[in-house]
């Protein structure tokens, strides 16, 4: 179906954030390059393709081994989507320009992804012009608690017990252990372990794990954050605790023959702001939450 015959109804069903995630996938020749770009998962931008697709009636992508490449009919929406994207743009951008700035007080917890902490903001500041973010890393027992006295409207924290901090689960990792490639216990003596303050649960975890299985352990190193966690476990100052998006380059798992017990998974929640929060802190807790999709 030619794009320029689509009727009036048809046109108005076209969701903009479907549009976006096409161009960037056009653009990027991939899924997977076009997902980074509008910060979704490769799933998420699947399934926009196909809504995006039964809606215009016709096949929008081609898929090889050289990459993604539109169809006619998507050359023909391609220009179309890009005119649709940057009156878009011009349009919020003139209505936010009038609106009153919103100050956002974001809490996240350093075991989220430290690498993409930046690229979620930059996501958020894009996509929420109007809000003016304040942002607090730390320990997830001290956002939690910041949470509930209202010091922060939106927390993003890491849990190893579920539903304990509330909200709904964004995302669940596995926890382990990990060390440096050329890390070895010394023989006879305790475990030397690499850990954040016992406030944080992940330490609580793996000492509870460790006398739950008797083995001898000390810890030789603690971390006021995990990016400091991070550089000593790698320095092979002893054996740590990683969720997933945390394990760096210059990190491996802990030896076999320590036959350290299993640790449990952890979960990622997004807790909400409170009742009554403005419309423009809504909407950002939105935008974070469809970040996870």
């Amino acid at each position: 179906m030619d794009v320029a015959s689509l009727g009036a109804a048809a046109l108005r069903s076209l969701d903009l954030e479907q549009l976006r995630s096409f161009v960037a996938v056009v653009d990027a020749r991939s899924i997977s390059g076009g997902a980074a770009v509008v910060f979704r998962s490769q799933s998420a931008i699947s399934e926009q393709l196909q809504k995006l697709e039964a809606v215009a009636g016709a096949p929008l992508l081609l898929r090889s081994r050289a990459g993604v490449r539109p169809t006619p009919a998507g050359e023909r929406l391609l220009a179309h989507a890009r005119q649709l994207l940057a009156i878009g743009e011009l349009a919020l951008r003139d209505v936010q320009d009038h609106a009153p700035a919103t100050e956002v007080r974001l809490a996240i917890s350093d075991y989220f992804r430290p690498s993409e902490v930046a690229a979620l903001l930059r996501h958020v500041a894009r996509a929420c012009p109007q809000l003016r973010l304040r942002v607090t890393v730390g320990q997830s027992a001290a956002l939690v608690e910041g949470h509930a006295r209202r010091d922060y409207d939106l927390a993003l924290v890491m849990e190893i017990k579920p539903g304990r901090a509330g909200g709904r689960a964004l995302r669940r990792e596995a926890l382990s252990w990990l060390a440096a490639p050329h890390f070895r216990p010394r023989p006879g003596e305790p475990l030397a372990l690499v850990l954040l303050p016992d406030s944080c649960a992940v330490h609580r975890s793996a000492v509870r794990a460790l006398e739950q299985r008797g083995i001898a352990h000390t810890v030789a190193h603690t971390c006021s954050g995990v990016a400091g966690l991070q550089s000593a476990i790698a320095a092979g100052l002893g054996v740590g605790c990683l969720n997933a998006s945390a394990i760096v380059d210059g990190l491996v798992p802990a030896p076999r023959a320590l036959r350290l017990p299993a640790l449990p998974p952890v979960a990622f929640r997004l807790l909400a702001p409170p009742r009554g929060a403005p419309a423009a802190l809504l909407e950002a807790d939105a935008v974070l939450r469809a970040h996870f999709r």
